[in-house]
């Protein structure tokens, strides 16, 4: 099975399942998998281009930061209802590509209209603000793949995205955050 880093994507798949360190006994395969939810696009409302100024997830940043600014956007989330923590994910499981799941039409259009009020509070990382407004995108993520290929991590592009066919551990990760920051700047 292949896994796809999708940045603050994964961020959220964590926080929305609730990783407070329990392991979840339902699935029988040791393998990871990311929710992958399609990034808000930016509008064409009269509103200067705000959505490039999302906050920015840096690979330096503290896991403290990061939990503050998730919580930030998931905040927005909620006040702007998109409902629970619980609700998201079913609503993010059923657009996955699995079987849909009896999600509630006015809950999704909630959903959608939250995600557009909240877009500009949705935190990123660095390769993600590249693949959204930098035209040398796909070069750079060559170059991560090369550097991260060169550090004896088997991983590759698929669909513009950095792959694995399963996580590294935390040290080869520092690895990848650092080819990272070379291919793309540290923000």
């Amino acid at each position: 099975m292949k896994v796809r880093i999708t940045g603050a994507v994964l961020a959220v798949a964590l926080l929305l399942t609730g990783c407070s360190g329990g392991a979840d006994d339902s699935s029988s395969d040791d393998v990871a998998s990311v929710v992958s939810i399609k990034p808000p696009q930016p509008s064409s409302s009269s509103a200067p281009s705000s959505s490039s100024e999302r906050p920015l997830i840096r690979t330096d940043t503290s896991d403290d930061e990061k939990d503050r600014l998730m919580q930030l956007w998931l905040s927005c989330l909620d006040k702007n209802g998109a409902g629970t923590a619980e609700k998201r994910k079913l609503a993010a499981d059923s657009t996955g590509g699995a079987a849909k799941a009896n999600v509630d039409p006015a809950f999704e259009a909630r959903y959608k209209q939250a995600e557009k009020l909240c877009a500009n509070k949705e935190p990123e990382q660095v390769w993600e603000r590249a693949k959204r407004l930098d035209p040398a995108y796909a070069d750079k993520l060559r170059d991560w793949v090369t550097c991260t290929r060169s550090q004896g991590i088997d991983a590759w592009e698929s669909d513009g995205y950095l792959t694995f066919e399963s996580l590294p551990p935390e040290n080869q990760m520092k690895k990848v955050d650092a080819c990272q920051d070379k291919a793309f700047g540290r923000g």
